[in-house]
């Protein structure tokens, strides 16, 4: 009677430990990640898919069937750039340098300096095919668009900071404000100390 006591806390006890605390978040609340915080885009609720100390990634609940809205930030070291133009150069080899799995297939993608904001950053935006886990070419596919950007660090030139809001959808749907929610996104990321 005892062990069946004990085993039926232990389960108890596990269960209590092991369960998921998720973090739910609405539109136009702002996230505070080291060094960086950004307001997540107004119209939807979010939830916390992923966070630590350097990464954090949300999902947008409610969206259409087979849409998925994630907005995210990446706080990583670099080497310092003597320029913006050398910076601009070392995010696109950086994005060349992605490993090619053959899941995806480029429609577009762009990257510049960003005008936008008076940090050293480069903002890019892309879409592509994306053909699912097997990679199978020439079958059904969805749309992968970007919109984000790397920045320089203004009180750490060896930290460099990437804020983006991705869509995946069936390629037959659209997203009017997506570009829009964006640039609002990017916008609203401020530099904060360490």
């Amino acid at each position: 009677m005892h062990r069946t006591l004990l085993f039926l806390l232990a389960v108890l006890l596990f269960g209590c430990v092991s369960v998921p605390s998720y973090q739910f978040l609405a539109g136009g609340q702002r996230v505070d990640q080291p060094g960086v915080s950004f307001v997540l885009p107004e119209g939807h609720k979010w939830a916390a898919i992923m966070r630590s100390t350097y990464q954090c990634a949300f999902g947008a609940l409610g969206t259409p069937k087979n849409d998925t809205l994630i907005a995210g930030c990446n706080v990583y070291n670099i080497h310092p750039a003597s320029s913006k133009e050398d910076f601009l150069k070392v995010v696109r080899e950086g994005r060349t340098r992605e490993p090619s799995t053959d899941r995806f297939e480029r429609i577009r993608n762009t990257e510049q300096l960003y005008d936008g904001r008076p940090e050293t950053c480069v903002i890019y935006r892309s879409a592509s095919k994306d053909f699912g886990a097997e990679a199978k070419r020439g079958g059904q596919y969805s749309v992968l668009e970007t919109i984000g950007m790397h920045c320089v660090h203004p009180s750490k030139p060896a930290v460099g900071i990437q804020v983006e809001l991705s869509r995946k959808a069936p390629p037959d749907t659209s997203y009017s404000s997506f570009d829009a929610e964006g640039l609002a996104l990017l916008q609203s990321v401020t530099f904060d100390a360490f």
